[in-house]
């Protein structure tokens, strides 16, 4: 587990926050962006810090197209001509160095930037992409250079959505390092995901790819470790796997 950045925020001090002083206590959660913070506002007072990230979301899910492009757009391109310039905020600076999209090769560097033309010119607005990753610890260059071109072939109402998903993943992020706040049983879980991911299947497996068809032995190895954990770690009074290839558990 990673011992939480030290809080420099809580919830008891927004909630007594004016609205000004809300807004500026939540400055640069979402990137250039204040409007989200001041009409969330009104659903104070936060009874968690769920509670308020939920409600910055909803103002964006129903903010008007115009709005949301604006957000989208108010982000920095990865390893564009913000960074070079080096006039990101200081969180995307931290997020993208975090990455180490700071320390690219000039191949890489090369590649990014005809990507960001090439997405910039087909959707209109700049790829998004939470680099810090689901433990917030940073995405390989690779990964985010691949998952980069994989976004380019979507189509723009899906990317659009993808976009402001990861705007709230982003946003997430930094509330956590703000408030001090470690998401322990989600870590597990997605520690848990992550192993499951090794099992996949012939020819897909060698090209780092994940599929897992029925009562494959990729299945199966999933149905084995799900059944350890169902045993070990959750609590079931009886765990096994059936005919037919089912994780059967009873409390």
């Amino acid at each position: 587990m990673n011992a939480a950045t030290p809080p420099t925020l809580t919830l008891a001090a927004l909630n007594a926050a004016d609205r000004s002083a809300f807004v500026a206590l939540l400055e640069g959660i979402y990137e250039h962006s204040p409007w989200i913070a001041e009409r969330a506002h009104a659903q104070a007072p936060f009874k968690s810090l769920v509670h308020l990230k939920q409600a910055l979301a909803d103002v964006v899910r129903q903010a008007s197209e115009a709005e949301q492009l604006g957000l989208i757009r108010a982000h920095p391109e990865l390893a564009g001509k913000a960074m070079v310039s080096k006039t990101l905020t200081a969180e995307s600076t931290h997020e993208q160095g975090r990455a180490g999209l700071t320390d690219c090769t000039p191949q890489e560097f090369e590649r990014l930037q005809r990507l960001n033309a090439d997405y910039n010119a087909k959707f209109g607005f700049p790829f998004i992409l939470a680099v810090r990753g689901p433990r917030g610890l940073g995405l390989p260059r690779a990964e985010i250079i691949a998952t980069f071109a994989r976004r380019l072939q979507h189509h723009p109402d899906f990317e659009r959505a993808e976009c402001l998903r990861n705007i709230h993943r982003i946003a997430e992020i930094r509330l956590n390092d703000k408030f001090g706040h470690e998401p322990q049983l989600g870590n597990l879980v997605w520690d848990w995901a992550e192993h499951l991911a090794q099992h996949s299947e012939p020819p897909y497996a060698e090209r780092g790819e994940l599929t897992v068809t029925y009562l494959t032995d990729a299945h199966r190895a999933c149905a084995q470790r799900l059944l350890h954990w169902m045993k070990a770690d959750c609590g079931f009074d009886s765990v096994e796997i059936d005919a037919v290839g089912n994780v059967v558990g009873v409390y």
